[in-house]
């Protein structure tokens, strides 16, 4: 004898509401490796830009020390 289900919800998802969102496996490569903010990652004009501030900041942190020497 064979036994049936006469309800109407036979094909419910066994989940029951507790699905998680499942992040698909990657492989480590270099891309992966990478840092969020990379040189590689940035424009020509970003790169230039980033100079340009670590120029400023050092030349900030040389006026100081001569000021401070004088």
């Amino acid at each position: 004898m064979k036994h049936q289900h006469s309800s109407t919800d036979d094909q419910h998802d066994h989940a029951h509401g507790h699905q998680h969102d499942v992040v698909p496996h990657q492989h480590l490569t270099a891309a992966n490796l990478r840092p969020p903010i990379s040189l590689l990652a940035m424009s020509a004009w970003q790169r230039l830009a980033l100079a340009a501030g670590v120029l400023t900041v050092l030349w900030a942190v040389v006026l100081w020390a001569l000021q401070e020497v004088a």
